[in-house]
């Protein structure tokens, strides 16, 4: 278990643990609501104590959580980005989400998002913040598990051991958080975002979803957590 956690958190973080060596990472996926709720206790924190005016701290939280990220999700929704909205087939579409350069629908998506982010964390209450990070991660798990891979390499590593296990105990730790019934809607709202999303990127190529595609889905959904906090507690 320790190992499946240390695996998660230096998958989704620049925290270094040292993943250890394994032959089913995809355990890894029950702690990805772990790693969110640390995220978002760290931007909650940010936001208790910073000295500056409301505005600038929602900067901060922002630059404090693309940082703590590595930037991994936003690189994967600039791929998801440029192949899904590309009018190509669907093995372009993937050749595409693997070039490393950013085309124009990847910088214009990446500047509304974090744009909308920005905003978003500016009209959020401190204490709701921690439910963005944690239910992206969860949707992260929820696309994993639901729909079938396409391509190769780390998404299809981290796919070895995932199983139904790992889908309910990072479910868990969402309803740890479940004490409200906005919080209850705002997570419903979540799955039924990822589940339209995510088939309808596995459409666009041909079948199946990649890491492009779970990293907008965690990118997409901690946007709208956070504008639906504001929509419900702000």
């Amino acid at each position: 278990m320790l190992g499946d956690i240390r695996t998660a958190f230096s998958f989704l973080t620049i925290i270094p643990l040292g993943a250890p060596a394994g032959s089913k990472p995809g355990r890894a996926f029950a702690w990805f609501p772990l790693v969110g709720i640390c995220i978002g206790a760290l931007l909650a924190a940010i936001a208790r104590l910073s000295p500056f005016d409301h505005d600038l701290t929602a900067f901060l939280i922002l630059l404090a959580w693309v940082m703590i990220t590595g930037g991994l999700h936003l690189d994967g929704f600039g791929d998801s980005c440029d192949g899904l909205l590309a009018a190509v087939e669907p093995d372009e579409r993937l050749r595409i989400m693997k070039d490393p350069r950013v085309g124009v629908w990847a910088a214009a998506g990446l500047i509304l998002l974090l744009l909308g982010k920005w905003l978003a964390i500016r009209a959020a209450p401190t204490e709701m913040l921690i439910l963005a990070p944690v239910l992206g991660r969860w949707t992260m798990v929820l696309a994993a598990y639901r729909f079938s891979g396409v391509g190769e390499g780390l998404a299809a590593h981290f796919r070895v051991g995932l199983s139904v296990r790992q889908l309910i105990i990072a479910s868990i730790w969402v309803m740890l958080l479940v004490t409200q019934v906005e919080v209850a809607a705002l997570t419903l709202i979540c799955l039924c975002f990822t589940i339209v999303f995510a088939a309808w990127a596995a459409r666009r190529l041909g079948g199946g979803i990649n890491g492009d595609v779970c990293g907008a889905v965690c990118e997409l959904n901690e946007l709208l957590c956070l504008l639906m906090i504001g929509a419900f507690f702000g």
